[in-house]
């Protein structure tokens, strides 16, 4: 499979997790946007990926709704693992025709932090950090080099800077600014863009 145009990196610390992608939205040589947010908000959980923008965006939409029938059916949260697992499944259920994406998802709940990479065809792989899209083969050397579970929410958020950063530098399909999601081991949520 052709690399996914775009960056988005994951990041599990014991304080929380990070999310970042950078925004342009492109495919081929020719930028369609410059204010693409391929990072989102789901519940209580977050989302990022590379891809087809449209696919993204449809993924987002289906989990949203699918979180939401989980909890109002069984009168209970559902945990990281089984929206991740859930996620999972759905991008199963489209292996003919499948979301042409490499999906990040995470959250925080009793078991702590849990990062989550998922491939077009569902594979669910729990990870410490990771990078997809077309920057990830640069983007990944940055954090292998910094990347300690002890760090705080703040150097990984910089550290996740820096990688994106890096990816920017050499990845054509990559630029125009970066979206931070930060969510700490008390679910609390921030959003952040940098301008670069």
């Amino acid at each position: 499979m052709e690399e996914l145009p775009a960056t988005a990196i994951g990041l599990k610390v014991n304080d929380g997790i990070v999310l970042a992608s950078e925004r342009r939205l492109s495919y081929g040589g020719y930028v369609l946007s410059k204010q693409a947010k391929k990072v989102h908000k789901i519940g209580k959980f977050l989302m990022a990926g590379a891809g087809i923008y449209g696919d993204l965006q449809t993924l987002t939409r289906i989990m949203n709704v699918e979180i939401k029938y989980y909890e109002i059916s069984t009168g209970k949260p559902i945990s990281v693992h089984a929206a991740a697992k859930l996620l999972s499944v759905i991008l199963y259920q489209y292996k003919v025709m499948p979301f042409i994406s490499e999906i990040l998802f995470g959250g925080v709940d009793e078991k702590g932090p849990q990062l989550y990479v998922l491939d077009p065809i569902g594979s669910l792989i729990e990870d410490n950090y990771a990078a997809v899209g077309s920057g990830a083969r640069i983007a990944i050397g940055v954090l292998e080099s910094e990347y300690d579970p002890n760090m705080n929410l703040d150097i990984a958020a910089q550290l996740i800077t820096k990688a994106i950063k890096a990816s920017i530098e050499r990845d054509i399909t990559s630029g125009d600014g970066i979206d931070l999601a930060i969510m700490d081991k008390k679910g609390n949520y921030e959003n952040k863009f940098i301008p670069y």
